[in-house]
């Protein structure tokens, strides 16, 4: 009997190890972030484009660099900022939280344009054009979708806004 039981042990470990392991690393490649890069936020999208926010030695808003990227491994369509600089006066962190509702975003301006990166029920990217929706895209399975506790030390809270609820 006992010989039985370390067999049926030995059966799940091996399921586990073949089927659900490899889910689980697989989650860890879905980022734009370097290998030296701490990740504060990234998901696939619908489409095959990946939302990634990277850091490096950003303990505070004005040290290190936090940068925004967006596309595929093989080719980033869009970068913010284009050079690698402290987030300050460029990305904020906001806890936009209500009752019992989670959101925490990281957001950040480039023109006419506003970036959301947002944690929720379910996380997404949203770009406002003048204050209004242009585009929202959903996290599908995987990734970092996340707000990275980490980016609250780095980068700049501000208090949330109507904005931040588009």
């Amino acid at each position: 009997m006992p010989k039985n039981n370390g067999i049926k042990v030995l059966f799940v470990f091996l399921i586990f190890g073949f089927f659900i392991f490899p889910v689980f690393a697989g989650e860890a490649d879905i980022t734009l972030c370097e290998l030296h890069e701490d990740i504060y936020f990234s998901c696939p999208l619908p489409g095959g484009k990946i939302v990634s926010v990277c850091a490096s030695g950003n303990d505070k808003p004005s040290s290190g660099y936090v940068q925004y990227r967006y596309g595929a491994p093989e080719k980033i369509e869009f970068v913010y900022p284009k050079e690698k600089l402290p987030p300050k006066g460029r990305f904020y962190v906001v806890n936009a939280s209500e009752g019992s509702v989670n959101l925490d975003i990281i957001k950040f301006y480039n023109g006419k344009y506003t970036y959301f990166v947002a944690q929720a029920f379910v996380s997404f990217l949203t770009v406002l054009k003048d204050d209004k929706v242009v585009l929202r895209k959903s996290c599908e399975a995987g990734g970092y979708a996340f707000v990275s506790r980490a980016a609250s030390r780095g980068i700049e809270a501000i208090p949330k806004s109507a904005e931040d609820f588009r």
